[in-house]
């Protein structure tokens, strides 16, 4: 009976242990990633570690506002909750968050899997009225209507 039981609670965890890794928020991870080493400084530098080459297009290292429109992270000051949904080659990551006039906004962001490295590849900024508008769920640019 002892040894049932200890092989049931053993199953238990080993179970638990894989379903937390596959839940790990891989997108946010990598969102997070940006947040943290990217800054007026360097982002030019850094962002092909980043952003898709599709996103960045040609010569934006000679573009003026390349560096401000690459970090539009700074438009959201606190985050409130985050979602994402992961498909194969391409994922979407919602962050809901404040700026910093404490204004809900909502960063909606496509990612393309491209040599084993998640790259922003769409990017979409919605404003929002109240909190009550935030996203519950994943959900990629394409998702709002134009």
């Amino acid at each position: 009976m002892k040894n049932l039981f200890f092989c049931l609670v053993l199953s238990l965890f080993i179970t638990s242990c894989a379903t937390l890794r596959n839940s790990t928020p891989v997108l946010y991870l990598e969102f997070s990633q940006y947040e943290i080493s990217a800054n007026e400084n360097n982002i030019i530098e850094l962002a092909g570690n980043f952003f898709s080459s599709s996103l960045l297009g040609n010569n934006y290292q000679d573009n003026p506002d390349a560096a401000s429109q690459l970090l539009f992270k700074n438009y959201m000051l606190n985050t409130d909750g985050h979602f994402e949904k992961i498909n194969k080659q391409e994922g979407c990551l919602t962050i809901n968050g404040y700026d910093e006039e404490n204004s809900p906004l909502i960063f909606s962001l496509k990612y393309i899997l491209s040599d084993n490295q998640w790259l922003i590849d769409e990017i979409h900024v919605v404003f929002v009225e109240n909190k009550s508008d935030f996203s519950s769920s994943a959900k990629c640019p394409s998702d709002y209507p134009n």
